[in-house]
Order: structure tokens, then C-alpha cells, then sequence
């Protein structure tokens, strides 16, 4: 069994996490249909973190053997007269080792789904450097997106094992519960806002937001910008950016903020 697949290197430099202890729970089911099979597991690093580390040594115990590569020399399969030859280089004794096998599986790495980048765009919700779902804050809002009422759950966010996503999934079915449960919803108070009077409508609000709160719309023959105050969270981005001041935020207007100015 041969590890990190497609993982853990200049294509995907993450972990995908499940496959070192999904490899050595199929080692330890195949010794116990066929205790004389002889299983070598190929790694750059196992990472049977919790309470999986006691499978790892179980696995270990049973006469399971666990050699290490590295990208330098990856292991390299021949076939010759029907049987598969893996070669490799053992690190610590720096020989080639030249092992006949009846079966090479492989562990393939994770990654993330191309139809994602659509969905990201409908939903209006970030995406990572590594194409998975990013949550508004790992540790405040770990199944929140900064869009108010999407939530993430499972391998879409990164990747698993299978109860980790239904932990995440519960998490994410009680956030949505918090918002259902209540017979109101109150938006944010300090939203922005456009003066169309003096709005050009150059789109640099509706680009810069966040939120993707603001959109450029026709009105009256002329370009202007709307604010979705159901989406603005009235971080200020847009009143900052805007050249012609015509985006302000409520609480925070240029008359106020002055005022507060000049009684310092």
C-alpha cells in the first residue's frame, strides 16, 4: 500500500488525513481473513492522529511493515511476466529494496470539486487557495460563511474522516437552527448606503465589498449603486473606497464623524 498519492506535494500540499488510517484499518481486516498475507504500507509520514495511533500499533504488532519514501525517491512500479515489482529506496539503510507484490494499492489524495468555483460564485461565498469552501472564522465561526445563512459541513470545507463530518454537519444543522428558531431576524443597523444624486457608478464599491452586498444598476437613464441590506454587514468598505462620496454608513457619516473630530 503505497501513501500520499497525489498529496503532500507541489500539486496539493495539504494532507488529505483519512488515508494512513484507512490503510491500516484494511491491513489489520485482511490479517484477520488471511493471517499469512504479507502487507508492507510505503509512507512519507502516518498520521493516525487520536485514538487511531492505537490502530497504527496494533498494526505493527501484527507484522505489519511500515517503510518510508520521500519525494526525492518516490517508489517505482515494473511489471514483468505478470507480477508487479515496487522499488524503492529505504532511507535510514539507504538500500534498494525490491518488493513482489500480488496487489499495489494506492492512496489517493483528496481534492476539491472543479464544479466548486461555479458554486462559489452563486453562493457568494470564499473559496481557499486549495479550490475547498473557507469558513467565515476557524475558530468564532467555523461553520459560518461571512454570506449570512450558508453554512458548511464535510469534505466540501476540507478534507475528512466520516465523523468529523457528521460532527461538522450537526454543528452547522444547529447554527441554522438558532436562526429558524427565532420568529424575527434582525439585520445589521450600520449598512451602508448610496446618495444617487452624486453616485458615477464606476463599480468600485461593488467590487471591493466583501459581501457582494453591492450591485451596479440602471436607474433613470444613469448608472448607480444599490446596497442589498439584507447582505451589507456595514463593514465600511465602500464608503472608504468610493471616490465620489457617495456611499455612507449609517451611524458613521462624514457630518458625524467630523463632529466627533472636532469636539477632540
Amino acid at each position: 500500500m503505497i501513501q500520499c498519492v497525489g498529496s503532500r506535494d507541489e500539486n496539493h500540499s495539504y494532507c488529505s488525513r483519512m488515508c494512513c488510517s484507512e490503510t491500516i484499518k484494511n491491513a489489520l481486516s485482511l490479517l484477520e481473513i488471511f493471517p499469512e498475507t504479507n502487507i508492507y504500507i510505503l509512507y512519507k509520514d502516518i498520521r493516525t492522529y487520536s485514538f487511531k495511533e492505537e490502530f497504527y500499533r496494533k498494526a505493527r504488532e501484527k507484522g505489519v511493515v511500515f517503510i518510508r519514501y520521500d519525494d526525492s525517491a518516490k517508489p517505482t512500479l515494473r511489471i514483468e511476466n505478470g507480477k508487479i515489482d515496487v522499488h524503492l529506496l529505504e532511507p535510514i539503510l539507504r538500500e534498494e529494496l525490491n518488493i513482489s507484490a500480488d496487489l499495489v494499492v494506492l492512496s489517493a489524495g483528496i481534492v476539491s470539486e472543479e464544479g466548486n468555483v461555479q458554486l462559489a460564485k452563486m453562493l457568494k461565498v470564499p473559496l481557499n487557495s486549495d479550490g475547498f469552501f473557507l469558513e467565515a472564522h476557524v475558530k468564532l465561526r467555523p461553520v459560518d460563511f461571512a454570506t449570512e445563512g450558508v453554512f458548511v459541513a464535510g469534505i466540501a470545507h476540507s478534507p475528512k474522516t466520516i465523523d468529523e463530518s457528521i460532527i461538522q454537519a450537526q454543528a452547522a444543522a444547529a447554527r441554522a437552527a438558532t436562526i429558524l428558531a427565532n420568529k424575527k431576524y434582525y439585520a445589521e443597523a450600520t449598512i451602508s448606503s448610496v446618495n444617487e444624486e452624486i453616485c458615477v457608478g464606476c463599480g468600485m464599491c461593488s467590487a471591493l465589498c466583501p459581501y457582494r452586498a453591492i450591485s451596479i444598476q440602471e436607474k433613470d437613464g444613469k448608472r448607480v449603486s444599490s446596497v442589498n441590506e439584507a447582505l451589507c454587514k456595514g463593514c465600511g468598505t465602500c464608503a472608504v473606497a468610493c471616490p465620489s462620496g457617495a456611499m455612507t454608513q449609517y451611524g458613521f457619516t462624514k457630518k458625524q464623524i467630523m463632529a466627533m473630530v472636532g469636539s477632540l
